[in-house]
C-alpha cells in the first residue's frame, strides 16, 4: 500500500502540472485519476491470485510468438467482477454515457461471462470480444476498453512473473527474449505506448501489461522500416530534446520517444502517455496514425 501511495502522489504531482499547463485536459484527467486509482485497487485485491502456469516460453518467443498466444487460462471472473462494473461507471461518467451504462446493464444480467472476457483479453483476441459485443448489442469499442481495464493488472503480473523475473533462473528464455526484435510486445503482443530512452537505450513499453524490451535495431516498430523512410524528429523546433517522435514515411505510423531517468511504473504509463499527449497530435496533424493491435493468434 505503501508503494500505492507513493503512485499515487506522482500521479498527483503530474496531473496537478498537466492541468495547470493545458486546461483542456481537465476532463480527461479527472477520468484517469479514478482509472488510475481503481486498477492500482484492483491490483492489491489479486494481489494473491494464482497465477496459471504458461508453459513453453522461451519457445514461443523463438517462433515470433507473444508468451500469452494461445495459453491456456481458465478465469474466475467473481474477484473482478465489482471492478468491471466500477469501471463501466467511470467511463459512463467520464464520457462514454449511455454505451457504458449499457455494458454494465449487459454484465449485471449475465450476459457476458467476465472471466471469459478477461481471458479473452489477456490474449488479446480482439475479434472474439468484438463479435461478443455485437451479439449482446453493446459497443464494440467500450467493451474491449473495459476489458482491458479489468485485465491489465493481471497481465502486468503475468508478465513480471514469466518476462521480468523468470529469465534470470532461464537461460533459454533470457536468450529467447534477447532475441525478439519484434515491434509488439513479447508478452501480449500490444503495441508499445511510447519507446523510453534510458542512458541511450531505447525501450518500448507496451501499452497493455507494461512490459519493456529492446530490440536491437532502431526502426519502425509496425513495418520494421528504416532508412530514409524512418526518422525520428521533434514536433516542433522548439521542442524540448528529451521528447521525439518516430516517424515512418513507409507505412505512415508513429511512436512517441521519451528520455527518462528511470523506468516508468506500470500504473504511472498512461499518465506519460496523456502528458505527452500533445506529441500525438502533432503527429496526426502531419498525417501519421498509431495503428490498431493486430491479432494475436489464438493456436
Amino acid at each position: 500500500m505503501v508503494d500505492d501511495e507513493r503512485l499515487l502522489e506522482e500521479a498527483e504531482r503530474r496531473w496537478t502540472a498537466l492541468a495547470a499547463g493545458r486546461p483542456e485536459l481537465r476532463e480527461a484527467i479527472a477520468l484517469q485519476r479514478r482509472l488510475v486509482e481503481r486498477g492500482l485497487a484492483l491490483a492489491a485485491a489479486i494481489a494473491d491470485l494464482q497465477l496459471p502456469a504458461l508453459a513453453g516460453a522461451a519457445g514461443k518467443l523463438q517462433d515470433k510468438r507473444p508468451v500469452l498466444s494461445g495459453a491456456d487460462i481458465i478465469l474466475d471472473g467473481a474477484p473482478f467482477k465489482p471492478f468491471v462494473a466500477a469501471f463501466c461507471d467511470d467511463l459512463a461518467h467520464g464520457g462514454a454515457g449511455q454505451p457504458a451504462a449499457r455494458l454494465r446493464g449487459a454484465l449485471e444480467r449475465g450476459e457476458i461471462d467476465i472471466g471469459s472476457l478477461l481471458t479473452a483479453s489477456l490474449r488479446r483476441l480482439q475479434t472474439a470480444i468484438r463479435m461478443k459485443a455485437n451479439q449482446v448489442g453493446v459497443s464494440p469499442d467500450v467493451l474491449w476498453l473495459v476489458a482491458e481495464l479489468g485485465a491489465a493488472p493481471l497481465a502486468h503480473r503475468l508478465q513480471r512473473a514469466h518476462l521480468g523475473d523468470a529469465p534470470a533462473r532461464d537461460a533459454d528464455l533470457r536468450a529467447a527474449l534477447d532475441a525478439w526484435d519484434e515491434g509488439r510486445c513479447p508478452a501480449c503482443g500490444s503495441w508499445p505506448a511510447l519507446a523510453e530512452e534510458l542512458a541511450d537505450v531505447r525501450h518500448l513499453r507496451c501499452s497493455f501489461c507494461g512490459a519493456a524490451w529492446q530490440p536491437a535495431v532502431r526502426r519502425c516498430i509496425y513495418c520494421s522500416g528504416s532508412g530514409d523512410a524512418f526518422l525520428v524528429a521533434a514536433p516542433s523546433p522548439t521542442d524540448e530534446p528529451s521528447r521525439r517522435v518516430e516517424l515512418c514515411r513507409a507505412c505512415g505510423g508513429y511512436l512517441k520517444n521519451l528520455c527518462a531517468a528511470a523506468p516508468t511504473p506500470f500504473a504511472l504509463l498512461p499518465v506519460v502517455d496523456l502528458e505527452s499527449s500533445d506529441l500525438d497530435a502533432a503527429a496526426v496533424e502531419r498525417g501519421y496514425i498509431r495503428f490498431s493491435m493486430r491479432e494475436v493468434d489464438a493456436a
